[in-house]
């Protein structure tokens, strides 16, 4: 079982993949401090990788996002209405269907 602060397979905290994203999408304005070299190429691959997921993450949220999402930018603005905090979406997403925002794995569980 992984902190709540982790993703699955990745050497990242959750905070800060979610300021990242955000500043993606052109809500937020990016982790603070910035990434250094190795953490930023973490953080691409990440949303390199999130990218790939929008149809699978769009159907995995059914009918709490919008039904029309124009890409990985709308889907995580979609996704970050519906669930404030990437704690939250990755906590809906291991309960709902035992996946992860950046891939599916066999056994994802919430911490309890």
């Amino acid at each position: 079982m992984l902190p709540a602060d982790r993703l699955p397979y990745r050497p990242l905290e959750v905070p800060r993949v979610e300021a990242f994203f955000n500043a993606q999408a052109k809500v937020g304005s990016g982790p603070d401090p910035p990434p250094g070299q190795l953490e930023a190429d973490c953080l691409r691959r990440a949303w390199t990788r999130f990218q790939t997921r929008v149809c699978s993450l769009k159907e995995a949220f059914g009918l709490l996002i919008k039904s029309v999402i124009s890409g990985p930018t709308h889907l995580w603005q979609q996704m970050r209405l519906a669930k404030k905090t990437l704690a939250d979406i990755l906590g809906f997403l291991a309960q709902t269907g035992n996946t992860s925002l950046l891939g599916d794995y066999r056994c994802v569980r919430r911490p309890p």
